[in-house]
């Protein structure tokens, strides 16, 4: 494995300031009385809240814990009142620092900051240096944070400087990243990511190994995994359960064994490069040369401690897992499981995962029905109240990746949220990000041009507009999203 350490550098990055901003968040928390953590409902927040309790529960720091889906003017307003000594966001809190009042709080997060920020001494983007006390942020330091580290990854660096202990940890950091795409881009993990996932595998405790990068591996029959295939796509096989299951018999590849249908695990070495190799061939006969063909393998990441063939043996399914708690109002659950809870907790985070992915069905089935809308630079739908606030964000990346809709533009949704506002959800390929486009930049500038605030990365982003803004917004993105394909923005 490429060992790459704190001193990993492709371009300019201060990586020795990055060091020193979660050193002092590792000091402010230890000088604390008690912490409430704030995370974000996603895997990569969900792992990260993990990775700080137990790093408080080790230090003997009492500790509560709230997980939200967004951090709006009311979270914000609660975290400068509380009455915790301290208050630690994993995953989410730097498009918002400048909004924060309290003296004591502190933020782990990945997710591009605010520009413009006048609060506290803090000159925005253009000197962000000057307000990262208390913020452990990659971006202010010219790190990546949507490809390098995740907000688990940035939670586990603060945990190991509170104590070199919490490096057992590492393999809980690298799902959060796997579950926020941050292997997608070259395939495997890159940045500071690969220094996690080093801890990890210097731990015993995880293996990155070469294989098919197709989700589902461990616990999805052969033919579904096929089937389910979005990165990459698999022409006249995804979404075509007939013709996975007849690909895989005209291989000689059986489908059960006894009774059981056979998984990709389960196969043998034999089948597996056959299969591959099939694949590979299939992809380039139908015109997706050869970058869908590296997508189809790449690295994926074991955990060695947890039962094979199951969910939490491999960090994407892990992710998932996580995922399905925390888009329904269960984070804690999540917790628990990463805690180690293999019991009741874990049978309550599966019975969530089966339903989530109902709804996903469900949620697909109604975009298909409804339609996507094609502007010029964008396509759209509105899942209104059908389509849940907490999942249309993946089920824009579903229909995205589906081969049902066009991939030249990024996709926007929307859903009505309880608080009758509107969820907005865009998200876009690694090709148009490649291209200059930057759905953080937009979305945010978006909707704050029309009384709301967004954020988020290059690749995904979100924001929370008043109901009947959707029009206007939409507009404003497909300005935004013209210039940056102009070039004429530094994106």
């Amino acid at each position: 494995m490429e060992r790459v350490g704190m001193h990993y550098s492709e371009r300019h990055q201060d990586l020795k300031g990055f060091e020193d901003a979660v050193k002092d968040v590792a000091d402010t928390v230890l000088s604390s009385s008690h912490v409430t953590i704030v995370g974000h409902v996603d895997a990569d927040g969900i792992s990260g809240a993990s990775i700080a309790s137990i790093a408080l529960e080790r230090a003997g720091i009492p500790y509560d814990i709230r997980f939200i889906k967004k951090l709006d003017d009311a979270e914000i307003a609660a975290i400068n009142t509380r009455r915790s000594d301290t208050s630690w966001l994993v995953d989410l809190g730097s498009g918002s620092y400048s909004k924060f009042t309290a003296d004591r709080v502190c933020v782990s997060d990945h997710h591009l900051p605010e520009k413009d920020a006048k609060a506290k001494g803090r000159s925005g983007q253009a000197d962000l240096l000057s307000y990262a006390e208390h913020h452990a942020n990659p971006h202010i330091f010219g790190i990546d944070g949507s490809t390098e580290i995740s907000g688990a990854g940035v939670a586990y660096l603060v945990a190991k400087a509170i104590d070199a202990r919490n490096v057992d940890m590492a393999p809980i950091a690298v799902v959060g990243a796997v579950g926020d795409f941050q292997d997608s881009a070259e395939c495997r993990l890159k940045g500071l990511n690969r220094q996690v996932l080093e801890d990890a595998v210097e731990e015993g405790k995880m293996a990155a190994i070469k294989d098919l990068r197709v989700f589902g591996r461990e616990t999805r029959p052969v033919a579904k995994m096929l089937q389910f295939s979005t990165d990459p796509l698999l022409p006249g096989l995804t979404n075509d359960a007939v013709a996975c299951q007849r690909f895989l018999m005209d291989l000689g590849v059986p489908l059960t064994e006894g009774e059981k249908w056979r998984c990709w695990v389960d196969l043998t070495e034999v089948e597996k490069r056959s299969v591959a190799s099939a694949v590979c061939e299939h992809l380039l006969k139908s015109g997706s040369g050869h970058w869908a063909c590296k997508r189809l393998i790449g690295e994926v990441y074991v955990l060695k401690q947890e039962r094979f063939g199951t969910e939490l043996h491999d960090a994407k399914e892990y992710s998932t897992l996580l995922n399905a708690c925390g888009r329904y109002g269960e984070g804690m659950v999540g917790l628990r499981i990463c805690a180690g809870d293999r019991g009741e907790m874990l049978e309550k985070g599966l019975n969530l995962q089966r339903n989530h992915r109902g709804n996903l069905a469900d949620a697909v089935g109604l975009v298909k029905d409804l339609g996507v809308e094609r502007g010029r630079f964008l396509q759209h739908f509105h899942g209104r109240t059908e389509i849940l606030d907490s999942i249309v964000g993946i089920v824009a990346g579903m229909v995205l990746g589906s081969g049902e809709v066009p991939s030249d533009v990024p996709i926007v949704a929307f859903a009505y949220s309880e608080d009758e506002k509107v969820k907005v959800s865009a998200r876009a390929t690694r090709e148009l990000v490649q291209k200059g486009i930057d759905l953080a930049v937009a979305v945010k500038a978006a909707s704050e041009k029309v009384g709301g605030t967004g954020g988020g990365h290059n690749i995904a982003a979100g924001a929370t507009i008043s109901i009947g803004r959707e029009g206007a917004f939409l507009e404003e993105m497909e300005k935004l999203i013209e210039t940056q394909l102009s070039g004429n923005i530094n994106a």
